[in-house]
């Protein structure tokens, strides 16, 4: 008799897919839905970003959602829905999920998180090339001009500079 195979544990998101709230709600629709989760399913460096109790996640799934809408109907505004925006910058980002969904949403765009707390684990950020992290106080004296040093950066292909510092608001911009 051959040993039974180690028996994966289900992650919240398996049960959050397999729930009722997918078919009511617009937005863990379009999350079920979309092209790049099975990805993100299987991608091991967004095991800690899935895995968080079921709650908090369809939380973060619905706000990421309700943002890309805003993002979405902001690029529709300016005339520009068929064109990816070249950055996306999500201030206050914490873990960063909303940060994860605009860089597959939005693949040819450069996704910058920004947050300063040293406790978030960001091991999903290295999964995408096109997502960054920028440790940073949105609050503190001179962040303009670490953010258009840092976008300088970025845009150059340089690696983004690390900066100590304390918390703020969340915000998502576009930035052109």
């Amino acid at each position: 008799v051959a040993p039974a195979e180690p028996r994966m544990r289900k992650r919240s998101i398996e049960y959050l897919l397999e729930g009722e709230s997918v078919k009511t709600n617009r937005h863990l629709a379009r999350f079920a839905a979309s092209s790049y989760l099975s990805t993100l399913l299987d991608d091991e460096a967004s095991t800690a970003l899935l895995s968080r109790s079921s709650r908090s996640l369809r939380k973060e799934i619905i706000e990421a959602y309700a943002v890309l809408e805003q993002v979405e109907d902001a690029l529709r505004d300016a005339g520009e829905m068929h064109s990816s925006p070249s950055t996306l910058i999500d201030l206050c980002s914490g873990k960063g999920f909303l940060s994860v969904v605009l860089a597959l949403e939005f693949p040819a765009a450069a996704v910058l998180m920004v947050d300063s707390n040293a406790a978030i684990k960001l091991g999903h950020v290295s999964s995408r090339p096109n997502l960054h992290f920028l440790r940073a106080d949105v609050l503190a004296p001179g962040f303009g001009s670490l953010l258009t040093s840092s976008l300088e950066d970025l845009r150059a292909g340089r690696p983004l500079r690390a900066v100590p510092l304390a918390g703020g608001q969340k915000a998502a911009g576009l930035a052109r």
